[in-house]
């Protein structure tokens, strides 16, 4: 699902299914810099500062989030799949929704995780897009107990 809503300081000759296809584009190259351990091409998409709301001290530098990464995709031992599932763009800054699927292997067998996560993104003056904030979390199951 896609939105777009608001103010838009696109350059003139980008369409809404041009930023649509770019912040897409950007959740598969996520995936990828994450699958083959290529740190740099997932720092691509981030800008100077960057909020992580799942860390105690979520505000961290470029060169933070880079040793996050790097850390994260050493010691963790996991594929990652990136679907973005519903995109709102209002102007200058878009919302990105969407499933993240883990997978570890191992002689076991896989296991498979679930994960839902949020970011906010911000067109830059060139017109490309970084994220600035983002979180998150398990798929959780919710049944409402009866009042």
């Amino acid at each position: 699902m896609v939105r777009r809503m608001g103010m838009n300081t696109a350059p003139p000759d980008k369409s809404p299914q041009d930023d649509i296809a770019q912040l897409q584009h950007m959740a598969r190259e996520f995936a990828a810099g994450f699958n083959t351990g290529d740190v740099d091409r997932i720092m691509r998409f981030y800008g100077p500062t960057y909020v992580d709301v799942n860390l105690r001290n979520p505000v961290q530098s470029w060169a933070e989030r880079r040793a996050y990464y790097s850390h994260v995709i050493a010691s963790r031992g996991f594929q990652a799949d990136v679907c973005p599932d519903d995109i709102q763009i209002h102007g200058d800054w878009a919302f990105v929704r969407g499933t993240i699927y883990l997978t570890r292997g191992g002689s076991g067998g896989s296991q498979h995780t679930e994960l839902r996560y949020l970011e906010i993104v911000r067109r830059q003056p060139d017109g490309s897009w970084k994220v600035m904030w983002g979180m998150d979390g398990p798929v959780q199951d919710y049944t409402p107990a009866p009042w």
